[in-house]
């Protein structure tokens, strides 16, 4: 082990000095750099990191709900009640929930965000059947093809987290 250590440490500094030799600028990383176009860089970064944590709450939560609905469907039907099904919608959103005899909707709207998250769960021959998409806009009609349901046009389902931890055992 010391010695691929010493053999590391030697290569790294033989890549500084061949650097040194061509004059090749080291740039320092992103964090440590000043100026507009690292703040830029910067505010992105933080943006798609905010981003990221809203999906995967937003993920979360209808994954739980798309759960919720269809075991309380065989109970006896939807609700439109969050509590019913022990859910707490993220603070940063907006929640629009939308019921029929058949169907039930959940649509999370982040607050100063354009991307909008909704899941769907519907009963089709006495099956319930559900799916989480994300998309820009109102989401338009939910399609069942194959006894699947698909997201409307536009928009891209969500990979929902699995209540069993690793499925491939």
């Amino acid at each position: 082990m010391p010695i691929a250590l010493r053999f590391s440490v030697l290569t790294l500094l033989g890549l500084f000095g061949l650097a040194g030799l061509v004059q090749l600028r080291l740039v320092p990383p992103p964090a440590s750099r000043t100026g507009n176009a690292t703040d830029r860089v910067l505010a992105d970064l933080a943006s798609q990191e905010a981003q990221q944590d809203g999906r995967a709450r937003a993920s979360a939560v209808l994954g739980q709900f798309v759960g919720g609905e269809i075991t309380r469907y065989f109970w006896g039907g939807f609700t439109g009640y969050l509590d019913v099904l022990g859910l707490e919608p993220p603070e940063d959103m907006d929640v629009r929930v939308s019921e029929a005899p058949d169907r039930v909707q959940l649509l999370l709207i982040p607050r100063g965000g354009e991307l909008r998250y909704v899941a769907e769960v519907q009963a089709e021959d006495n099956v319930p059947r559900g799916v989480a998409c994300n998309g820009l806009g109102e989401p338009g009609a939910f399609v069942m093809h194959r006894d699947a349901l698909h997201c409307p046009p536009g928009w891209t389902p969500l990979a929902l987290p699995s209540r069993r931890g690793n499925a491939a055992r």
